[in-house]
């Protein structure tokens, strides 16, 4: 397979692959990932809880708080994560994780201190900017370190960072801004950054980029912007199945930021309770999908490789149906539901990412990565929240304060596109698998034990 791959040369071929590190080093630094993941998630998720708070002190309105909160980490995105991504394809993965993670705790101290809408977004921007410079050395780097049928396996330990993250953020800061205010839980909350930044730099040790994959050398040299950008649309699987997660995405967020703001104004909750059970809902409803999809994943798609892309379709079609049950129904049934939309959805998280970092060359597997978070950050996690906030203060008049539950229900309509573009994606997957090589078990490198 390597004499056809067009991604393999004959040296490659011929030259005994460079050894992996031992899987205790692996399961060491997949653990330090884990860590600095919860950092960051936990950090960005707080705002959800505070939503009230500070749109009270600072006098927000709906699309404002949206804004901060999370459109202006999109913004951030457009201008810096592929520029970055391109400097971890070439660079030290290791420093700028270890460098993002120092900015995103500095800029959550500027958001505890801000004053006005500006200074919150100016703060609010830094989080962005560290987490887009976290995210697509981190995945790559993963992606460099384990063979591509235990990938998404590996990339699902990774996301249980992004549950705990998950968790911690809305139970423990809904409780600390009862307890403490938002300004001081926000300066909290910037310290596990600050440690483990350090440890990222001094103990971890960077790798190859395609060293799981047998790729020389040669193979994994980057090459000008131009040819990596038409190496990527070269692959048909790649534009529908980043539009369908990234419509997905904008279903899920509309829904998550907005909920602790839904719960106290339809069914009376404080935001201290709601986010405590928001929390647990997520934490676990996500641990268990992320734990569950990339080894169901990679045991399905032994028997067929679109496994890894009809995971994602049946997530967002599932989605869609439990959306709409979690704003028709009783108060008390909306954070399980809540959870099992979480779970459906982590079922394709790990899947998705190892379709992108095994469909693309080595070479160009942070910048690929760096893409899909684009999209998946201006159309979901930035889209999603303004959208919502602004068609509820469009609705304020009409429905008052059930205005935020209308505009939610408008947002499910999404789910309808995104089934239909995964289902598109699944068409040409196997094909471009095939294309892209290091899907045979000969090309793994053996690990130093």
């Amino acid at each position: 397979m390597a004499d056809s791959d067009p991604h393999f040369d004959t040296a490659s071929a011929v030259t005994p692959p460079e050894a992996l590190p031992s899987m205790a080093y692996r399961a060491y630094f997949l653990l330090l990932m884990v860590l600095v993941s919860a950092s960051v998630q936990g950090e960005r998720y707080l705002m959800v809880v505070m939503v009230e708070p500070i749109r009270h002190e600072l006098g927000l309105s709906d699309a404002a708080i949206g804004m901060a909160k999370d459109m202006i980490i999109a913004i951030v995105y457009i201008l810096a994560i592929i520029p970055l991504a391109r400097l971890a394809d070439g660079w030290s993965k290791r420093k700028i994780v270890a460098i993002a993670a120092t900015v995103w705790s500095a800029a959550v101290i500027v958001c505890g201190l801000a004053k006005s809408f500006w200074i919150l977004l100016i703060g609010r921007a830094g989080i962005g900017l560290g987490e887009g410079g976290f995210t697509p050395p981190s995945q790559a780097w993963i992606a460099d370190l384990f063979p591509i049928r235990q990938r998404a396996t590996a990339l699902s330990i990774f996301l249980l960072g992004a549950s705990l993250g998950t968790f911690l953020g809305p139970a423990v800061g809904g409780w600390a801004v009862q307890a403490y205010g938002w300004r001081e839980t926000l300066i909290f909350a910037s310290i596990p950054g600050f440690i483990l930044a350090p440890i990222v730099w001094f103990t971890l040790r960077d790798s190859r980029s395609g060293l799981a994959d047998g790729a020389s050398a040669e193979q994994a040299r980057p090459v000008p912007f131009l040819q990596t950008a038409r190496e990527l649309l070269a692959i048909r699987t790649l534009p529908p199945l980043i539009a369908a997660a990234s419509l997905n995405a904008l279903l899920t967020m509309g829904f998550i930021s907005w909920a602790p703001a839904f719960m106290e104004r339809t069914h009376g909750m404080p935001a201290s309770q709601a986010g405590l059970q928001m929390g647990g809902a997520l934490f676990f409803g996500s641990a268990i999908g992320h734990t569950l999809g990339g080894p169901l994943a990679d045991y399905l798609g032994r028997r067929d490789m679109r496994w890894y892309v009809w995971i994602l379709m049946l997530s967002g079609a599932c989605a869609t149906a439990i959306g709409w049950m979690i704003l028709t129904g009783p108060g008390d049934r909306v954070f399980p539901l809540y959870g099992l939309n979480m779970l459906l959805g982590g079922l394709s998280a790990a899947p998705l990412m190892a379709v992108v970092a095994g469909l693309v060359p080595s070479r160009s597997r942070a910048t690929a990565i760096a893409v899909l978070m684009v999209s998946i950050q201006v159309v979901g996690l930035g889209g999603g929240p303004v959208l919502v906030g602004a068609l509820s203060d469009a609705l304020r008049p009409v429905y008052g304060e059930d205005s935020l539950g209308m505009a939610m229900r408008w947002a499910l309509l999404v789910g309808i596109p995104s089934t239909i573009l995964a289902w598109f994606a699944s068409r040409s997957c196997r094909k471009d698998f095939a294309a892209a090589g290091g899907w045979d078990r000969s090309t793994m490198p053996a690990a130093i034990h």
